[in-house]
């Protein structure tokens, strides 16, 4: 690849696509029959949404926002999944009025539904359920996110979740279609989606419901060969599945975001200075912990690093602390330890980081960087330009400024 200044992102089409095909064999060797919502949320990127929606996959979108830009990228109203706590009701209309999916998670969506379902006597809604469970007591070697357990969905074992069964089952014209099962771990086992999977078959049995698709969601781990994948995940789901649904019937739905793109995905920057301060040697780069956790998270970054010259000819270093550009004193990435001597010019690429961190980036210091995309040809796509005053003068104003409806 021809060198580009740093710092960037760059995704590889080849890689995506070798995720992509993975999780369409796992769902077709194990089900059958089966929709992708890809995860709006995970990376907004205009091309990677135009990407997966030539994939044949939905778009799973969590806000009025997500709605318009999956509109605005050429996804139809019926291949849209709605999700998330805060939804907007006309849009919650219109995608169940053009037979899209919606997956209830509030207290007032029901009331919602009531009253579209008395508009329109004379259609069928079909809707389905977030389902918020004991993760803790089903798994408890599972490591959770935090650790009160989930916030989102209907709690199953509080009656939350038969209330709302309930009072849907009330409606003559409304049809509980589906339960939406993700939750989200730590450490995202295969043992937590089997136990996702029972639980769907529980529900379903003991309130009776005949579903239409089942949504794991996501939160898979992919793209990692030290982690499980697709095809470790779904042979697990769908045996517990199949104990009370027939895929002939019934849909299996993967919401996934990261285990997609994160292979693809990776941030280069570059070393610009070192410094020596007392006992200390400090790596000043263009990149930035902003760039990568803006949410001060992560403690670990897999990188490789690309050096000017042959590092054997280099002398060691007992410790050296790559730092980004930013006048903070956090902003410090990691150390490496007993290491050849960066310098001046040498490249610190970050690997996995297309799930989050470009849609976390904020307008500090330094604006969005610029994204480029190696197609399956081996040419270069520009798919995002480096942001910089214009774009951030965007819909802001000074008191000198005329306004124009």
């Amino acid at each position: 690849m021809q060198a580009l200044n740093t710092p960037y992102f760059h995704i590889q089409e080849t890689d995506l696509d070798k995720d992509v095909s993975i999780l369409k064999q796992a769902l077709t060797d194990n089900w059958g029959n089966w929709i992708v919502g890809y995860s709006v949320k995970t990376n907004s990127l205009p091309w990677l949404l135009c990407y997966m929606k030539e994939q044949g996959f939905y778009a799973e979108i969590v806000s009025g926002t997500e709605y318009r830009l999956a509109k605005r990228l050429g996804f139809p109203d019926n291949q849209i999944i709605y999700n998330g706590p805060i939804k907007e009701k006309e849009i919650f209309t219109d995608i169940l009025l053009a037979g899209g999916l919606v997956n209830l998670d509030s207290s007032e969506e029901p009331a919602w539904l009531s009253e579209l379902s008395a508009r329109f006597p004379d259609r069928t809604f079909s809707v389905g359920l977030r389902v918020n469970c004991d993760i803790a007591s089903l798994c408890p070697d599972e490591v959770l996110v935090e650790e009160e357990g989930g916030r989102f969905g209907y709690c199953y074992e509080n009656g939350a979740l038969a209330e709302v069964i309930r009072s849907l089952s009330a409606l003559p014209n409304v049809k509980i279609s589906g339960l939406h099962l993700h939750s989200s771990t730590q450490s995202r086992t295969v043992n937590v989606y089997g136990a996702l999977a029972r639980t769907a078959v529980k529900i379903a049995q003991e309130y009776g419901l005949k579903l239409s698709y089942v949504d794991m969601g996501g939160g898979y781990f992919g793209g990692r060969d030290d982690k499980p994948d697709y095809r470790d995940y779904f042979p697990a789901i769908c045996r517990e599945l199949r104990a009370a649904f027939d895929p002939k019937e019934t849909v299996l739905i993967a919401e996934p975001g990261v285990s997609l793109i994160s292979r693809a995905t990776t941030f280069a920057t570059t070393v610009l200075d070192v410094k020596h301060i007392r006992n200390h040697v400090f790596l000043v780069t263009d990149g930035s912990r902003t760039n990568l956790n803006p949410l001060v998270t992560r403690h670990v970054y897999p990188h490789h690093i690309e050096y000017t010259d042959a590092p054997e000819g280099r002398p060691t270093v007992p410790s050296q602390w790559v730092t980004g550009f930013t006048c903070m004193e956090y902003d410090r990435l990691f150390e490496i330890k007993d290491g050849p001597a960066l310098q001046k010019g040498d490249r610190i690429i970050y690997d996995t980081a297309g799930g989050y961190t470009m849609c976390l980036n904020p307008l500090f210091i330094h604006y969005f960087p610029p994204v480029w995309v190696t197609k399956r040809d081996g040419s270069l796509f520009k798919a995002r330009d480096q942001w910089d005053v214009e774009e951030f003068m965007q819909k802001n104003y000074t008191e000198g400024d005329t306004l124009h409806e």
